[in-house]
């Protein structure tokens, strides 16, 4: 049996991305954005977008990433976490992290498997 309210974390796939030399700590695992699975039609509209153009693709993929950061432990202050629109700023604010984290997000295992399935 599937009970959403017990089974749906194990359901929906997340990749964690470890970005903390991206910003200016000493290891990337210092800093993090665990980023989930995109529902099924995103997840085709996301394929669409990267076979058209890298700008197609990154333009997508900025809108979308609010909502698919899990969580993550980039700090606003001492006492807050940044908002998901905040990280997702951040991460735009930085082309070799942005394209960071799109390659990593399009190299998981349910994108792969996506990829796989149409191939």
């Amino acid at each position: 049996m599937f009970y959403k309210n017990k089974n749906y974390e194990a359901a929906i796939q997340t990749v964690k991305i470890e970005i903390g030399t991206y910003l200016g700590c000493e290891k990337d695992e210092e800093a993090f954005v665990v980023l989930k699975e995109m529902p099924s039609m995103d997840m085709a509209k996301l394929n669409k977008a990267q076979e058209e153009s890298q700008e197609a693709l990154m333009k997508f993929f900025r809108e979308e990433l609010p909502r698919i950061i899990k969580t993550h432990n980039l700090m606003e202050d001492e006492d807050h976490l940044m908002s998901n629109e905040a990280v997702a700023d951040l991460i735009y604010e930085k082309f070799d992290l942005t394209v960071k984290v799109i390659t990593d997000y399009s190299n998981a295992a349910f994108f792969t498997r996506l990829n796989k399935k149409k191939g």
